[in-house]
């Protein structure tokens, strides 16, 4: 069976996605991330009971927002379904659910934000050039980074293939191993960006889960190697 690195700090979530696919899932964490102070954490959650409309750009966001779940009943959208599923878990209500990366979910909002107050919940630095757009389409956007992320030099143990899910993991990858005789993995088009300073990703995702990257990565090998 192929070992996959997985450099997601959420290893017991998502490596079952890679035991579906027929890979046997590796920790190799290339992030940590570190939230932000509690004030700014108290500040968000409280934005979000007097939006029209929240924006979540990752599980993380809820997990640190509401760990107990009880979100607002508030109309929200998010990148990806892997967030989709972890919004309705705590409580909330996804009526827009992107299908690639935060610039993807800026496009499906053109259109829906109109006269409405509109929160973003998302990572410090997250894709500049879509968060420009959004503060474009929403002038009054109410903006929220609630975590940052800092890469970590990852463990040594041996894989044949590494799942990069954010451009920070192949930053961290870098800090301590190469791209010598493995398959490379990225769960979109932002991560598989980073990538290419070092080489190109054999495989990217079709949809922002790491489900579709594990079953990307095992079609590439079947075929490959």
């Amino acid at each position: 069976m192929n070992r996959v690195g997985v450099t997601s700090d959420r290893f017991d979530a998502v490596a079952p996605g890679y035991v579906e696919a027929g890979l046997e899932p590796v920790a190799l964490p290339c992030i940590q991330i570190v939230p932000a102070p509690p004030s700014q954490i108290a500040d968000a959650r409280e934005g979000a009971l007097r939006t029209d409309v929240l924006m979540i750009t990752s599980p993380r966001v809820v997990s640190l927002l509401w760990p107990n779940g009880h979100m607002p009943d508030v109309e929200t959208a998010v990148v990806g379904s892997s967030t989709a599923v972890c919004v309705e878990q705590a409580g909330g209500r996804p009526r827009v659910v992107g299908d690639a990366g935060l610039d993807r979910l800026v496009e499906l909002m053109i259109g829906r934000t109109d006269g409405r107050t509109v929160m973003i919940a998302h990572a410090a630095g997250s894709d500049p050039a879509a968060m420009a757009r959004l503060r474009e389409i929403v002038p009054d956007l109410k903006e929220h980074p609630v975590y940052r992320t800092v890469p970590v030099a990852p463990g040594a143990d041996p894989v044949d293939a590494v799942a990069f899910a954010s451009p920070s993991a192949v930053a961290g990858w870098v800090l301590s191993r190469g791209f010598e005789d493995v398959v490379v993995g990225a769960i979109g088009a932002t991560t598989a960006a980073a990538v290419v300073s070092h080489r190109e990703a054999d495989v990217v995702a079709e949809r922002p889960s790491h489900l579709a990257l594990a079953e990307a990565i095992a079609s590439f090998m079947e075929v490959n190697v």
